[in-house]
């Protein structure tokens, strides 16, 4: 079955849209977990990463493994919005779609930090905010290259 052409000219923006979205959700749902629920998360992908690598358990190995868990989470799931919101800016035809994709990532970042403050046992972090904004540049400038590659091979 061959997709009709003005749709599938239209598929980078509704498949990046569907990401954006997606990752938007999952950036409110994660934000929205109490304390425990949050940590109960991490520490399941902690222990996994102990046994993986074999690490002590000690508090203190225990401690820095999960603080990376926390850290590289936030900045994956900014990294794939980051490269989603460049993929969808960019099908909109905006001039500028990479200022875009950071004016509203730094928002993303800056917002899903405060909607931590309404949850119980969270807290909001500077430093959480340069670490997701950190991967919003990281994915865009990745999805950049990407799209530019594509660009230059046709």
């Amino acid at each position: 079955m061959k997709i009709p052409s003005r749709i599938r000219s239209k598929l980078p923006l509704i498949i990046s849209a569907a990401i954006v979205i997606i990752t938007f959700a999952a950036l409110f749902i994660f934000s929205g977990q109490n304390g425990e629920e949050s940590s109960k998360l991490s520490g399941v992908i902690v222990d996994f990463v102990m046994k993986i690598f074999k690490l002590e358990t000690d508090a203190a190995t225990v401690s820095t493994v999960t603080f990376i868990v926390r850290k590289l989470a936030h900045f994956t799931i900014f990294a794939i919005l980051g490269a989603s919101l460049y993929s969808f800016t960019r099908s909109l035809l905006l001039k500028r779609p990479y200022i875009s994709t950071l004016i509203i990532g730094l928002a993303a970042a800056t917002l899903n930090e405060l909607q931590q403050l309404t949850s119980v046992g969270r807290t909001a972090s500077p430093r959480d905010v340069a670490i997701d904004f950190s991967g919003v540049i990281v994915g865009s400038a990745i999805a950049l290259g990407v799209a530019r590659l594509i660009t230059h091979r046709r």
